[in-house]
């Protein structure tokens, strides 16, 4: 199987390079990258390794990681200049096909996507703890915002219902099979801290896929605030507590991934795969 990145489009094949490396650049929820991408001559196809193995927990972690990536594709195809075609889910014989973009005309950039492009390589998770610093009213409305241009929402934890989000959370942290830099638990929720979380209003695949890039919108959107982020999936995992926890949202909205925002510090860049591993030119999809 061939590898390389050739030209998409109108965009050649350095423009693509860079568009590639933007995509491939968000810190997987776990150790492995689910997504890879294929390049024909008109399009970029987004692949996920196979839905219908493991854990539901598992299959909506690797859908919200290949929906980063996604929204991460689509906003450096914006930066070179073109317009970024999306269909989602375009083939139901495909279901592993979770996307088709296409470099198609040209478009201007708005300059809030061009900060968001700028915080995709400071974009980590940090679980050191966080200051005391309050996040300002209207960083928050930013964030709320970001998630509801991807069709999502986000919801903040109030005061009042830290005390039961603690309980929930005691009853299923376990220590990190692989802890991020500083060591920290998601247990770090007080009152006055920031804790969100991005839900949709069904639990459906594209909902799911939609939700992933909403959370990415969200932690860019963060990264050019000058925030840090810790993403929880522990409380969401497990059924019981994943439906304790829509409760404690008032029942309307699908909890699909909890975080902390707020001050911490600077956490070390993670390696990037090669594109090599991740990105084709042949005429068939990876796993065929």
């Amino acid at each position: 199987m061939k590898t390389g990145v050739m030209p998409v489009g109108h965009l050649n094949a350095s423009q693509m390079r860079s568009v590639l490396l933007a995509a491939t650049a968000p810190p997987p929820l776990r150790n492995a990258r689910p997504w890879r991408f294929q390049c024909t001559p008109d399009a970029v196809e987004l692949y996920s390794d196979s839905l219908t193995t493991g854990t539901d927990s598992r299959q909506r972690e690797r859908l919200l990681d290949c929906g980063a990536a996604l929204l991460n594709l689509r906003l450096a195809i914006k930066a070179q200049g073109s317009h970024a075609d999306t269909r989602l889910f375009p083939s139901v014989d495909r279901p592993e096909l979770l996307a088709v973009v296409r470099p198609n005309g040209y478009e201007t950039i708005a300059p809030e996507d061009r900060e968001l492009v700028a915080a995709i390589a400071d974009r980590q998770s940090n679980r050191r703890p966080f200051t005391a610093a309050v996040v300002p009213e209207a960083v928050q409305r930013q964030l709320r915002r970001a998630a509801e241009v991807e069709r999502a929402w986000l919801a903040t934890i109030t005061d009042d219902q830290v005390p039961q989000l603690r309980d929930i959370m005691h009853r299923t942290e376990t220590p990190p099979a692989t802890p991020g830099p500083g060591g920290g638990t998601d247990l770090d929720v007080e009152p006055g801290r920031l804790v969100v979380v991005i839900g949709s209003l069904h639990d459906t695949t594209l909902a799911r896929l939609q939700a992933g890039q909403a959370l990415q919108r969200v932690l860019l959107t963060a990264t050019a605030a000058g925030l840090s982020a810790t993403l929880s999936t522990q409380a969401i995992a497990i059924p019981a507590t994943r439906r304790e926890l829509r409760g404690l949202l008032g029942g309307g909205l699908w909890p699909q991934i909890m975080l902390r925002l707020g001050h911490g510090t600077a956490v070390p860049s993670l390696a990037q795969p090669e594109l090599e591993d991740v990105v084709i030119s042949d005429a068939h999809p990876f796993g065929r």
